[in-house]
């Protein structure tokens, strides 16, 4: 299930990743903003991988098999190097004694040392012992051994209809000292055993490798991309920002409900072990092996100590039963919650104010409750459960007994949900979300959607196509060159003769509105690196993206006045480019000299249940550099 809803999102994903992309690039020509944005989005996809790896896992539980024990350690216990070395037969007399087994250190060969029983016969290796408790409870299930530490005990596959044990050193020791513990540790692990979990959790998981990853994955994927991006003080680096906040918010939507899944297996072998063996012998497990088993921000897969040593001292109360009840929809109110928190900041950093970007947040999040199909899911499955419960009984499987409190309580969660979401409660307010300039902004359209009534009247109102808008204006108060001829003068006047040149050196460079300094020095960088070239028409081009061609506009000695703009549009915005220019080019061997002007202007329109959003945005900088002429 988790599967399916993920994979209905992927489409939303790669249009969301392709079209804030491609806006970004129009105002990063280097592509910086383009390739974090790319990041983002593969962070975002990375969660299906890992559930596609998982149903692989599922296909070819063999190949997980090997690749498990190869990673582990994990060896038979009639391997070499943990089988018990045979020793010169005991004396029949003296005390009666337990087998004294110690595990050698990681890498290292197990060496027990068997003391003799009562009877002056060696008394069973812990391996035989241990197999002999899962032959007991998990007919089938076959042991194996490793000596390294970090674990105690894992289940996994062993084949399609196999399955297999994996016992680690810091279980062997428990074994030593309080066994009755290490075999609820066991039981533990064979409730896995009785659900199938270990097809898609335990060792080797693709989910459980999700969930530890996933704080490497953010630093080395969003953190490190982001701060370099806002370093090198890039012209998206505020629409980045906001993107990168959507992106932080939205990642626990993925690993909430795998985690609450994850939980949800644990509490429940808990619950089996406590049963079986009692809550004792478990708590005392989980202390002894808590430090070395459960430690660490990416253990996520497993619950803290703490909790499961709460449930497992209340199981006969049925609490336990409803938090695993109610894990699931927990989880998916919880990552509606974060979306939220993530929206309000990132509507903020795109212009709107905090009560406008509260209030956006607040509808979107009442609309996603009936939107979003997992809460319809979860109701179906919740409701259906009395049913998979007879067949599974009818056909031979076990299956857990759930109270009709937990099972009532398990149903009106969903179902509560889905009313507030149906209810009128939250309605999007009107008008556009960001504050644009009045003359630079479209009012929001007061009609309803096209072949409905609205308006004075009751006259039908259209909903506003979903185009591109018009090109921005050049921003007032920018630096111009008025010295010579009027810049808006449509006569091309003619140059002397073709002549090409090469930029030399950049002698003064200063950003101007929008612009920050490591921008404007990107710029020049890319500046310093091109060609010129004066035709015969009038025209001055360079070879690089940035600076439209170039028409002249007067000529006074060897002054030459200049300007051009360009405008391009994509599916959500407009991007317009004005250049204005002075060149100097002396015939008494002075070096040329180009003065420039360049603004970069960008309006953005999305059309939202028959309302218009706009945002604008403009940097500009000048420049001048000494030419040479080639």
């Amino acid at each position: 299930m988790t599967l399916a809803l993920f994979v209905v999102q992927v489409p939303a994903l790669i249009g969301h990743a392709f079209e804030v992309g491609d806006g970004l690039g129009r105002l990063d020509a280097a592509g910086r903003g383009r390739f974090v944005t790319a990041v983002l989005s593969l962070v975002q996809l990375l969660p299906l991988f890992f559930l596609l790896a998982a149903v692989l896992a599922l296909l070819f539980p063999a190949v997980r098999c090997r690749a498990i024990e190869r990673r582990h350690g994990l060896l038979p216990p009639e391997h070499p190097l943990v089988a018990p070395v045979p020793g010169p037969p005991p004396a029949p007399t003296g005390p009666p004694t337990e087998p004294d087994v110690r595990p050698a250190p990681s890498g290292s060969p197990t060496e027990p040392d068997v003391r003799p029983a009562p009877s002056g016969t060696p008394a069973p290796h812990f391996h035989q012992q241990m197999q002999a408790f899962l032959d007991e409870h998990a007919p089938g299930a076959r042991l194996r051994i490793s000596t390294r530490s970090g674990l105690s005990a894992r289940v996994y596959p062993g084949g399609r209809w196999a399955t297999r044990v994996g016992v680690f050193a810091p279980l062997v020791h428990l074994w030593d000292t309080d066994v009755a513990a290490a075999r609820a540790v066991l039981l533990h692990e064979l409730g896995h055993l009785r659900r199938g979990e270990q097809h898609v959790a335990g060792l080797g998981s693709p989910f459980t490798a999700l969930v530890r990853v996933w704080p490497y994955v953010l630093v080395v994927f969003v953190v490190v991309p982001v701060a370099l991006l806002l370093v090198l003080g890039n012209a998206t680096a505020t629409l980045t920002l906001a993107e990168v906040i959507l992106v932080l918010f939205s990642v626990p939507k993925v690993l909430l409900l795998v985690v609450a899944a994850l939980w949800s297996a644990e509490l429940d072998a808990d619950r089996w072990a406590v049963h079986t063996a009692g809550p004792d012998a478990l708590v005392r497990a989980l202390r002894r092996l808590e430090q070395g088993d459960q430690g660490g921000p990416a253990r996520l897969h497993h619950p803290p100590a703490r909790l499961r040593i709460w449930c497992a001292t209340r199981e006969e109360s049925g609490a336990v039963q409803l938090l695993s009840a109610l894990l699931w929809p927990s989880a998916l109110l919880a990552q509606l919650l974060l979306a939220v928190l993530g929206a309000v900041p990132a509507y903020v950093l795109l212009g709107a104010s905090r009560e406008r970007a509260t209030r956006e947040a607040l509808a979107l999040a009442h609309h996603a409750l009936t939107a979003d199909p997992a809460w319809w899911v979860t109701l179906a499955v919740v409701l259906l459960w009395p049913l998979v419960r007879r067949v599974r009984v009818a056909s031979g499987g076990r299956i857990a007994v759930t109270s009709a409190r937990v099972h009532a309580a398990a149903v009106l969660f969903p179902a509560t949900v889905l009313l507030v979401g149906l209810l009128p409660l939250v309605s999007r307010p009107s008008g556009g979300v960001f504050a644009d300039d009045a003359n630079e902004r479209r009012p929001a359209p007061t009609g309803t959607p096209s072949g409905s009534s609205g308006g004075a009247g009751g006259t039908p109102t259209a909903c506003p196509s979903p185009s591109a808008p018009a090109a921005p204006p050049r921003p007032r108060g920018l630096p111009s060159f008025t010295d010579g001829p009027s810049p808006g003068s449509t006569v091309p006047l003619p140059a002397d003769a073709p002549r090409t040149f090469h930029a030399v050196a950049v002698t003064s460079l200063e950003p101007l509105s929008g612009t920050r300094a490591q921008q404007a020095a990107n710029f020049g960088d890319r500046m310093r690196q091109a060609h010129w070239t004066l035709h015969d028409d009038g025209r001055l081009t360079a070879d690089v993206p940035e600076i439209p061609a170039l028409r002249s506009t007067g000529v006074r000695g060897a002054t030459r006045w200049l300007t051009g703009r360009r405008t391009d549009r994509t599916d959500v915005g407009t991007t317009a480019t004005w250049v204005e220019a002075r060149l100097v080019v002396a015939r008494d061997g002075t070096p040329v000299r180009l003065d420039l002007v360049r603004t970069a202007s960008q309006s953005l329109r999305a059309v939202v249940d028959c309302q218009e959003f706009t945002t604008t945005s403009s940097t500009a900088v000048r420049l001048s550099l000494t030419l040479g002429q080639e």
